[in-house]
């Protein structure tokens, strides 16, 4: 919007030597591995609706509204990434089956302690589509990227809404919570307009990067 053109080239005063952020550089390492377990890599916006982000997945989380969207299929900012993925599966329902799909972005949470009133972290959301998907298959993939990073964590039952009770639990790396794991409520898929069973986790990244530097 600006134009690039209009930006002005400066040297700068300090010597400096260029190199990879070491938290762009853990998360290509999660990409590349998800990429070698045969899972596609998709890129999704920023911006959303209330719709997709509570309506559907069965939630009613705070959400970072735009105060002034230009529509409402695009009126908040996503606070998480699950929902994001699950509409790349109903967009492309005429695919063929199965679907296994990450996204690694930001997610955008109120929080009073910022300074601009919203958190940023970065997630990854995966999720695998087909006729044979369950509990079991997506803790697989989970347990993989941990054996290639070279960490542990520990999973416990719980509850959420968007899961189907009892198939889905809470992951936590020496007790930092980090993700939730399981298979997607029936109700969410119909919301969706998936026929197809879907089994998905999203972690926090941004969490999982400061336990791993401690390694």
């Amino acid at each position: 919007a600006y134009g690039y053109e209009n930006f002005k080239e400066e040297i700068p005063n300090v010597s400096t030597i260029a190199e990879e952020n070491p938290f762009e550089k853990f998360k290509s390492r999660i990409a590349n591995i998800l990429v070698g377990l045969g899972l596609i890599e998709t890129y999704t916006y920023h911006l959303t609706n209330s719709i997709i982000e509570n309506e559907n997945m069965n939630t009613s989380l705070p959400l970072v509204e735009l105060a002034n969207a230009m529509s409402n299929e695009y009126n908040v900012l996503r606070t998480w990434m699950l929902p994001s993925v699950m509409n790349v599966l109903q967009e492309n329902k005429h695919h063929e089956y199965p679907q296994n799909i990450f996204n690694i972005g930001t997610v955008f949470k109120k929080d009073s302690k910022q300074e601009t009133g919203v958190l940023e972290q970065d997630r990854l959301a995966v999720v695998l589509c087909g006729q044979d998907v369950d509990y079991t298959k997506i803790k697989q993939v989970l347990d993989a990227l941990f054996d290639a990073i070279g960490m542990k964590y520990k999973a416990n039952s719980t509850e959420h809404s968007s899961f189907i009770n009892g198939r889905v639990a809470r992951a936590a790396v020496k007790g930092n919570k980090i993700a939730y794991i399981g298979e997607i409520h029936p109700q969410v898929l119909e919301n969706f307009e998936l026929e197809m069973p879907v089994a998905g986790f999203e972690l926090n990244l941004t969490e999982l990067f400061k336990e791993f530097k401690k390694f």
